[in-house]
């Protein structure tokens, strides 16, 4: 057991005690595999405030070619996905059987206070927050919330994320789904897949992207069974998946493959189905660059992404 020695978080007397020992269940973060769990521990701290730990493997299947010693910035990503699964089921009251689906993600880090990848594992305390809650009348657990987290590793603060959920029940879920439940990815086709180097991935099985005939960037996950991505079956391309496509196509883009992020935003409008196929366009937007995931002729996806720059990279 590892205790926190910073001052009490959010006003509160006394700083709980949080483990990095074992993984939390891994029902609790919808993930199949408990290597893929990130979260070790939780306290409620109240006042719609918790007290987390996450822990980041120093060899982690996400790692980039180029990284170094740091970490993949998209841990933070997944760390605040799993950590919004957690909170509601542990300590709001949400059944383990219902669906929560991602409306917003985004993070911010800083490349000067992260932690580096020692000969362990990187124990990282999140302190959450949430806000924004919709509740409906007759449902003892809220249906939609927003929330927050500040991420260090030890006493020094490195990073943010912040993202919204709407928590359906399965019956909900079928009914909003219809034909699309529990759909399957189309059979295999005959695209020109993009080699991992050009895309900065760290395997083939990690691309997201493929040219089809006329060029155009696809979004066609090469690897179903991706033990991040793809850790349990679904019947849509996953919120995360469409992140990581969204990086690939501004990597390829931008002809920098060695960029790497610290920050971005992602807002799902509907969900992006499997078929037909979806497309995804970025270009720069100020000190960014934009993207747009598009299916059928409407958006299901867009936001924005910045990198660290070059000289850091």
């Amino acid at each position: 057991m590892k205790e926190s020695t910073e001052s009490p978080p959010f006003g509160g007397a006394t700083v709980p005690t949080l483990s990095w020992e074992r993984s939390v269940p891994r029902n609790l973060v919808h993930r199949k595999s408990v290597a893929e769990v990130l979260l070790t521990d939780g306290h409620a701290l109240g006042e719609d405030r918790y007290l987390l730990a996450a822990q980041w493997s120093r060899s982690h299947t996400t790692f980039r070619p180029g990284s170094g010693d740091r970490h993949d910035p998209l841990l933070i990503a997944e760390t605040l996905r799993q950590s919004c699964l957690y909170v509601t089921q542990r300590f709001l009251g949400v059944p383990r059987r219902s669906k929560a689906v991602i409306k917003t993600i985004g993070f911010r880090l800083d490349p000067a206070t992260e932690p580096v990848v020692g000969y362990g594992a990187t124990d990282v305390t999140c302190r959450a927050r949430v806000y924004d809650v919709r509740r409906t009348k007759g449902l003892a657990w809220p249906v939609a919330l927003s929330l927050s987290l500040e991420l260090s590793a030890g006493e020094t603060e490195f990073g943010s994320a912040e993202g919204r959920a709407r928590i359906l029940t399965e019956d909900e879920y079928a009914r909003l789904r219809g034909t699309r439940a529990d759909a399957l990815p189309p059979p295999g086709e005959d695209i020109h897949r993009l080699p991992p180097t050009a895309v900065s991935a760290s395997a083939p099985g990690g691309v997201m992207l493929a040219r089809d005939g006329t060029g155009s960037l696809r979004v066609t996950p090469a690897d179903l069974r991706h033990p991040l991505f793809f850790d349990h079956p679904s019947d849509h391309i996953p919120g995360m998946a469409l992140l990581e496509a969204a990086r690939q196509a501004v990597c390829l883009t931008s002809g920098n493959p060695s960029a790497r992020l610290t920050a971005c935003r992602m807002t799902a409008s509907r969900f992006t189905d499997w078929d037909p196929p979806a497309y995804v366009t970025c270009e720069p937007a100020g000190e960014g660059w934009g993207f747009r995931v598009t299916q059928g002729g409407g958006v299901t996806a867009e936001g924005g992404l910045w990198w660290e720059p070059a000289s850091n990279a």
